[in-house]
């Protein structure tokens, strides 16, 4: 009643001051009446938390936990995907890539690196029970990511909560961005430029570096207070990304987070990828390449026909009209595919990509799509040395010995096994103290044996590259340098370039494409 009395005679002062027509008293009565409002809400907000039932802990009337049986989930999993007591596993390594989406060797790869982490480390409850395996919460993360289901409904298979399983989702997935972040989303170096422009200029293309493409990615659970910013022209709320990717799908350059209001075209000038060419950071200009007879120094990207004509991006002809354009136009769309694929095998190879509804924040929502094309980067490297066309071009003579993610040759089965480029620092402390014999106790039949069977993936070395600084000139030669990547007319006469080079030899050029 005070509060009310008091929230009343403050209206009536505001309105008799307001009628006076001084500008000076108005605006301190306005501020002293918000500042007024303001005290009030805190009050009652105050009250409202206070009236709030603390927690007690177990007491009657509480409903009890469930009696999952830990150690029964740990024996299924380790009986059907491992093998228990020296008999062999219910499902092979082809059955285990199926269920998991990743090889064996990189979720081993992944179960080592993240199971000393405080949250997973199997523990010891107040009355002196063990609680859950590291490795029941990976597998249970894993399917998630896979399947893109809800979290509990893992529940009656590994034996464990929603609430635990999510958790262990949020975790693994910022553990992956922060430990193999840099090494799997990182710029190519230079061995590994020099082996995508030596596969492209066989494939038609000299001086192409990469397909670059846009995936827009509807956000059903967007906040009402940012529905401005992320809807698109057709009334979706959607996140923008844009990546780069070479033959083998490997992702060399990821843009997340773009709100949907953004197009292909002004996506661009707000990509990282845009600054750093206009700014003279990337790519690099110490090697040269031919097309047509004219030496160049300008790297290029393949994009499709909606992207601004800018001298460093490479699109096809509009309204083909000659021979000459449609051959190029042919070509274009055969090398570019690439990454219009590596979209749809990112959505097939993790169904959590399928539901960014379930997030509410967009750093949840970049932070698992980064992990997904880490993992997606993993398996590629994995397998870069049995894909058709590298294999063809060993057979050929023609190289083989392509650079992999982290400088390793072409993904190589070899290799230690331990955590790589990251600064996470992992084991740290946690309030309960680990069960007998640290984070990764063995359960029935043995964790650490089942994982000791699995083959080891390549371990990539961190490789960071800072961005250089700019030109020596200063501002003058960021202008410039600006000014050429803008030039339409640069880009335009490129393309004509590139037309005559690939009809001149499209016998060849085309051969692999037409059979």
């Amino acid at each position: 009643m005070d509060a009310e009395h008091f929230y009343e005679e403050e209206i009536s002062i505001t309105a008799a001051l307001l009628a006076q027509d001084d500008g000076a008293d108005v605006s301190a009565v306005v501020q002293t009446h918000l500042s007024v409002l303001m005290e009030l809400r805190r009050r009652a907000r105050a009250k409202r938390i206070a009236r709030l039932r603390p927690y007690c802990g177990s007491s009657v009337g509480r409903r009890a936990n469930k009696r999952r049986n830990f150690a029964a989930g740990l024996q299924a999993i380790l009986r059907v995907y491992f093998g228990v007591g020296g008999a062999p596993p219910v499902y092979d390594e082809r059955d285990f890539e199926t269920r998991f989406r990743v090889p064996p060797a990189v979720f081993r790869r992944v179960y080592v690196a993240v199971k000393d982490e405080p949250l997973l480390k199997r523990r010891i409850n107040a009355p002196g029970k063990l609680q859950a395996n590291p490795l029941q919460k990976v597998a249970a993360a894993f399917c998630v990511i896979a399947y893109g289901e809800a979290a509990d409904r893992e529940d009656d298979y590994v034996r464990l909560s929603r609430m635990v399983i999510a958790k262990s989702i949020k975790l693994l997935v910022e553990f992956i961005v922060e430990c193999w972040g840099r090494t799997y989303l990182r710029r190519p170096n230079q061995e590994d430029l020099d082996a995508i422009m030596e596969r492209n200029k066989e494939g038609g293309v000299p001086g192409c570096i990469g397909s670059l493409g846009c995936c827009h990615w509807e956000w059903h659970q967007c906040p009402t207070g940012m529905a401005g910013a992320y809807q698109s022209r057709k009334g979706k709320r959607r996140i923008v990304l844009k990546a780069v990717c070479d033959e083998d799908l490997l992702i060399w350059h990821l843009f997340v987070s773009a709100t949907g209001r953004l197009n292909d075209i002004n996506l661009m000038h707000e990509s990282p990828l845009y600054l750093e060419v206009t700014g003279c950071r990337w790519p690099p200009r110490n090697k040269s390449f031919t097309i047509n007879g004219r030496t160049c120094t300008l790297r290029y990207y393949l994009v499709d026909g909606i992207y601004p004509r800018f001298a460093f991006l490479i699109s096809p002809h509009s309204k083909p009209s000659t021979e000459e354009q449609m051959t190029l136009n042919r070509l274009h769309e055969e090398i570019r595919k690439d990454v219009e694929r590596l979209f749809g095998v990112l959505v097939k190879r993790f169904h959590i990509s399928l539901h960014p509804e379930r997030y509410r924040s967009v750093s949840q929502l970049v932070t698992t799509y980064k992990a997904i094309c880490i993992l997606h980067n993993m398996c590629v490297e994995r397998r870069r040395t049995s894909v058709l066309s590298r294999l063809r071009r060993v057979e050929g003579g023609a190289g083989g010995n392509s650079a992999g993610v982290g400088g390793n040759a072409g993904g190589a089965s070899g290799g230690g096994d331990g955590q790589s480029g990251g600064a996470r620092v992992v084991g740290a402390a946690a309030a309960w103290g680990p069960a007998p014999g640290g984070g990764a106790a063995d359960g029935a039949g043995g964790v650490a044996d089942a994982m000791g069977n699995i083959g080891v993936a390549v371990n990539a070395p961190p490789v960071v590259h800072p961005a250089p600084h700019p030109p020596a000139a200063g501002t003058a030669a960021n202008l410039d340098v600006w000014a050429e990547t803008q030039n339409s007319a640069e880009c335009e006469r490129l393309r004509v370039d590139l037309t005559a080079e690939i009809f001149r030899d499209r016998g060849n050029m085309l051969s692999p494409y037409i059979g």
